[in-house]
């Protein structure tokens, strides 16, 4: 099972899965579906679950703002 981390820019998104992809976990830049989110179309970062802490902890210490975190 994957999540999706949900960004309201590309531009943020693509920065998220750079973090991710230097601690060395799989990521993925997506486009999501407006009816996935509750503020409709934005951009993803897609990562396996085993990494849901760690992604929430590099999120957290550089402050990086996700709107929501989906299953996929």
């Amino acid at each position: 099972m994957r999540y999706i981390a949900v960004f309201p820019t590309l531009t943020l998104a693509q920065k998220a899965s750079r973090l991710l992809r230097n601690d060395n976990i799989a990521a993925e830049v997506v486009k999501v579906d407006s009816s996935r989110t509750r503020r409709g179309c934005s951009w993803g970062v897609a990562f396996d679950e085993e990494a849901i802490f760690s992604v929430r902890m590099i999120f957290s210490n550089k402050s990086i703002p996700e709107r929501e975190i989906i299953k996929e």
